[in-house]
């Protein structure tokens, strides 16, 4: 072989690395839910029910060999939107410091990270949906992330500040009009982490997070004074999640995770005429069981607990402002994976109850929802 085609096929090669890692990684994650309910006076009772197909298409890669990007935009009951875009340096930094900043999903808790695609479940997790809004904790900002000096595991740190749209659409609905619900006031969130391996077959990962800043504004009208004068409202989330994985072998697992969430915030009271401040604390808690079993099933059991009611509609003292009443839930599935990550099908029944403070009786709802996840591209529909 002559030295000029050895440097031809050397600089073709060099030339298709380039390429490869300019090019983005490109991936398209469907989803197909067929249901039905066993609601009382519900007009679809018992009736098979088909929602609108979504998908998630995923762009993501190296900026250069130190960054990376990504872009998740979401159809989702007919509409577009733009659920995640951020860049993230991973190296190249002092004491091995990682930044991200964009739109993205925020480190509050373990779950809150993973989208719902790869839950082993359908329905997110009642506490999540009473104190995030629909997408999960999603909000604009800069993340910084340090990885701490513990020798005998691995332990992160995260530190973030945001915009707060996240808690206006919480407090006020999808729609919300951020600066007029809250103006324009930043939240914090962190998240402490650690991972422990115990041998080749069982590790753990713990942590605890935190979230505080204002969650909306309010003018009063008090006696003999001139005009309206705003009361900000605060809140504080902190919380607790868990994950421990017993895998082994490469056909068979069990996994172990929950989270919590402790919420302490102002919110308005009184009367009409004579409103007040008050500070209420409430929680939620999940706890989930998952088995996999011949590599393309799984099996597993999810419990929920939360004040709020789920389905209320956004008010001063529903929701996350509910100190009163509470949800509960109980969640069983089945999955099949006949082509491992590419292809999912996921049978669930929830069956909620409610539980309210002044004897009100709510009959409990049971739904039951056949899923179907695929995935093209690398982005896959399942963690294996």
């Amino acid at each position: 072989m002559s030295r000029k085609l050895v440097y031809y096929l050397l600089l073709f090669s060099s030339l298709t690395v380039a390429q490869s890692n300019i090019n983005p990684d490109i991936s398209l994650i469907g989803t197909f839910d067929t249901y039905t309910n066993f609601i009382k006076d519900s007009p679809d009772y018992g009736k098979l029910l088909f929602d609108i197909p979504s998908f998630e298409l995923y762009i993501e890669g190296y900026l250069n060999p130190y960054a990376r990007a990504a872009a998740n935009i979401a159809f989702e009951e007919g509409e577009f939107s733009a659920e995640e875009i951020y860049a993230q340096i991973l190296r190249g930094l002092p004491l091995d410091i990682q930044i991200k900043a964009g739109k993205y999903l925020l480190g509050f808790g373990k779950l809150n990270t993973v989208h719902p695609h790869a839950w082993p479940f359908v329905n997110r997790p009642l506490w999540q949906q009473i104190y995030f809004s629909g997408e999960g904790f999603n909000d604009i900002g800069l993340d910084v992330n340090f990885i701490l000096p513990t020798s005998d595991f691995y332990s992160t740190l995260d530190l973030g500040v945001y915009t707060g749209q996240s808690m206006a659409m919480n407090t006020a609905g999808e729609d919300a009009d951020a600066d007029e619900v809250r103006g324009n006031s930043l939240i914090f969130v962190g998240r402490l982490g650690s991972f422990f391996s115990f041998d080749d077959f069982n590790n753990l990962e713990v942590g605890l997070s935190s979230s505080f800043g204002n969650y909306a504004k309010s003018s009063f009208y008090i006696p003999d004074s001139v005009g309206f004068p705003e009361q900000m409202l605060k809140y504080y989330y902190g919380g607790f999640d868990f994950k421990y994985k017993y895998r082994p072998d490469s056909y068979t697992s069990l996994v172990l995770q929950g989270g919590t969430v402790l919420n302490y915030r102002d919110v308005i009271r009184g009367t009409e005429s004579e409103p007040a401040v008050e500070t209420i604390t409430t929680y939620g808690a999940f706890v989930y069981i998952d088995y996999q079993f011949f590599k393309i099933f799984t099996l597993g059991a999810k419990y929920d607990y939360t004040f709020g009611i789920i389905g209320d509609d956004y008010s001063a003292t529903t929701l996350s402002n509910d100190d009163q009443n509470k949800t509960s839930g109980i969640e069983v599935w089945f999955n099949y994976f006949p082509v491992e990550e590419t292809l999912a099908f996921k049978l669930s029944t929830q069956y909620l109850y409610f539980n309210f403070a002044d004897n009100i009786s709510k009959d409990g709802e049971t739904t039951v929802t056949l899923q179907m996840i695929f995935s093209l591209g690398p982005h896959k529909a399942h963690q294996f």
